[in-house]
């Protein structure tokens, strides 16, 4: 028999979307034509999880999905980029997760409308057996609470790293926080979780709630992060944007990615930051993810 193999793939558990993206003017008419168009699978979970494969990392998807073509395109998408979705489940009849972003082609703004879908919320007793072998980290964005602090559970019981991805304070927040090693918010997060607009004050009460290092993110400001008692700053580069969709999950897919490696903050903060900017020249999350080379040659990093 085989050794087992060594712990280095992440596991995402969380959304997944097709991504209809258009760019065009804004326009008050009922009827305008588009300069650029482009179907891509995304989502928050998605676009990480195809970020860790693309740069060189291990990944893989599980959640529900429909039988219909916005699930076979996310499906589609996401093995391209090498991630394992064999364990996906698959419920026919429903609706899989759709969004439709308009990127305004003078100013970069984007408009966004999203469908959750119809497809039935993940339940705690589906959590596959062998949902953490050769994993080193789950990856969770809080969508379906009681199944991901279930895997948060069980991977903390198994001694795999739990990486919360935190937009905005909801049901099951409290006891994802307590359960992660790593959490990565943004600046919504911060304030409505520390009532503060003082982000290292932000990271300091995130770590007391649980996680050894605590991320913002900060849109044109770069990011920030807290372990122990080393605070890293790290400024946005001077990139030519031509959308942001996906900015903030190619983000967190490379700084899971260097977590993997096993690198410190103050490795990973610039590399995730270099790979978040350098994705913004292109339209969508996983339609401009940079290569290792270019990410690491851009954050000044060494190979």
């Amino acid at each position: 028999m085989a050794a087992p193999s060594t712990s280095d793939r992440v596991v995402g558990l969380g959304q997944v979307t097709v991504e209809m993206l258009g760019v065009g003017p804004r326009s008050p008419e009922a009827v305008v034509e588009l300069a650029t168009f482009s179907i891509q699978s995304g989502g928050a979970v998605g676009t990480a999880l195809a970020t860790v494969a693309a740069l060189g990392g291990r990944a893989k998807y599980f959640g529900r999905l429909s039988d219909d073509e916005f699930g076979a395109i996310v499906l589609r998408g996401l093995k391209e980029f090498g991630v394992d979705v064999a364990s996906v489940l698959i419920e026919p009849g429903k609706v899989s997760p759709a969004s439709f972003i308009l990127v305004d082609e003078r100013t970069g703004r984007r408009l966004t409308r999203f469908t959750r879908g119809s497809t039935t919320p993940l339940d705690p007793g589906e959590l596959p057996r062998d949902l953490f072998d050769d994993a080193k980290i789950l990856l969770v964005d809080g969508r379906t609470p009681a199944a991901h602090i279930a895997a948060a559970e069980r991977a903390k019981g198994l001694g795999v790293t739990v990486l919360l991805d935190a937009r905005s304070l909801g049901p099951g927040m409290g006891e994802l926080l307590d359960l992660s090693d790593i959490v990565i918010g943004n600046e919504r997060f911060a304030a409505e979780f520390s009532h503060s607009s003082d982000m290292k004050r932000s990271l300091v009460e995130l770590t007391q709630m649980g996680p050894k290092i605590a991320v913002l993110t900060l849109g044109e400001e770069g990011a920030i992060a807290l372990e122990n008692e080393t605070l890293v700053r790290q400024p946005a580069l001077p990139i030519e944007v031509y959308d942001t969709t996906g900015a903030s999950e190619v983000f967190r897919g490379a700084f899971i990615y260097g977590t993997l490696q096993g690198w410190p903050i103050d490795r990973c903060l610039p590399f995730a930051n270099a790979a978040a900017a350098l994705n913004c020249r292109h339209l969508g999350g996983v339609g401009g993810i940079p290569s290792l080379s270019e990410v690491t040659r851009v954050a000044g990093l060494s190979s």
